[in-house]
């Protein structure tokens, strides 16, 4: 049986920080149990693996993140020996519709590959997906803006 979105712990590495605050917005209105907010990957780095890690249900990363960015977290977490690094589901975030983009994530084992701006909905959906373990299949679709994310 799926994780409820209620009790899922989300990582969420974004380093624009409207957007972080859109993303927790939604996630609160989810009603997500926890939230960590990360604006680069290596704070992500060390939310997952540094002294203090904790573990998480889902990661949401943006693509272009300075420094480390989010293709090169991701191909990081796979590479790692422990077991739930290859299965974490992750939720892509992006600002571009580039179907190669996404081709070239498919290795990565994602869950769902979403364009900026988000809405409720599609987070919703990204995460029951997720949760439920199934990987994404079909297209980027991008999100219509909405006032009342």
């Amino acid at each position: 049986m799926p994780r409820a979105i209620k009790d899922t712990r989300v990582l969420l590495i974004e380093d624009e920080r409207s957007v972080r605050e859109i993303l927790k917005a939604i996630f609160e209105k989810l009603e997500v149990k926890e939230i960590e907010e990360c604006p680069s990957a290596e704070y992500a780095w060390e939310a997952l693996v540094g002294a203090k890690a904790r573990p998480f249900d889902v990661i949401f990363v943006d693509l272009q993140l300075p420094g480390i960015g989010g293709r090169t977290f991701m191909k990081k977490l796979r590479a790692l020996p422990h077991p739930k690094a290859k299965t974490i589901p992750i939720v892509v975030l992006t600002s571009t519709n580039e179907p190669e983009t996404y081709k070239k994530l498919e290795r990565y084992g994602i869950s769902a590959y979403l364009i900026k701006p988000v809405s409720v909905d599609v987070v919703r959906n990204a995460l029951d997906k997720a949760l439920s373990g199934r990987v994404a299949n079909t297209r980027p679709i991008p999100t219509p803006l909405r006032e009342d994310f």
